[in-house]
C-alpha cells in the first residue's frame, strides 16, 4: 500500500474541505448539492515536496531542495498529535486520513506561467528522476501540460492549488 495524492483546485480553505473530505477524496463520487465540481488532476503517487518539486525546480531551472514546494496543513485541524496520542486513538484523522495541503501561489504560478515551447525538454528531463520510474517522455509531458493548464484555470481564477493524500 502507498500514499495517494490527487491535485484539486478551490477558492478557498473551505471549499477545499468540503471537497476534499468527501467520500473518496476530491474525485469522488458526491450526491451533495453544495459540494462544487472538482477541476484537478488525479495523480495517485505524485508527491507535492518531491516529485511536483522536481518538477517545480525544472521549470525554475534550478535544483531541487527541501521545501521548494511550500504547504500548509488544511486538515486535520488542530496541532498536530504526539506520537503517544496518535498510537492510543488509532482511528484520530491525524493516523487514518485523509489529510489536506494547500499548496503556495508561488508553485501554482510558476507553473501557469512557464513557457509551453519549454515543456518538451522539461519533460525529457523530469520522466528521469528516481520517482518516476516506469514513465516515458510522452506520459511525463502529457502530464506536465495538463498539469499546466490546470495550474492557469487556477490562476486565472484566483484559485488556490489544494492537495489531498490518503493511504
Amino acid at each position: 500500500m502507498g500514499v495517494m495524492y490527487d491535485y484539486f483546485r478551490a477558492p478557498d480553505r473551505e471549499v477545499a474541505r468540503a471537497v476534499g473530505l468527501q467520500p473518496g477524496g476530491p474525485f469522488g463520487l458526491s450526491d451533495d448539492a453544495d459540494v462544487p465540481e472538482v477541476d484537478g488532476v488525479e495523480t495517485k503517487h505524485l508527491d507535492p515536496a518531491v516529485v511536483m518539486g522536481k518538477l517545480m525546480a525544472m521549470v525554475l531551472d534550478r535544483p531541487w531542495e527541501v521545501g521548494l514546494v511550500s504547504d500548509e496543513l488544511i486538515w486535520p485541524e488542530g496541532p498536530s498529535p504526539s506520537m503517544e496520542e496518535m498510537e492510543a486513538s488509532p482511528a484520530s484523522p491525524w493516523v487514518t486520513g485523509p489529510w489536506l495541503e494547500e499548496l503556495s501561489t508561488s508553485f501554482r504560478d510558476s507553473l501557469a506561467d512557464v513557457d509551453d515551447s519549454a515543456l518538451p525538454a522539461i519533460a525529457n528531463r523530469w520522466y528521469q528522476i528516481e520517482e518516476l520510474w516506469g514513465f516515458d517522455d510522452a506520459l511525463a509531458l502529457d502530464f506536465i501540460e495538463q498539469f499546466v493548464a490546470f495550474a492557469r484555470r487556477a490562476k486565472e481564477a484566483g484559485d488556490r492549488l489544494y492537495c489531498w493524500c490518503c493511504l
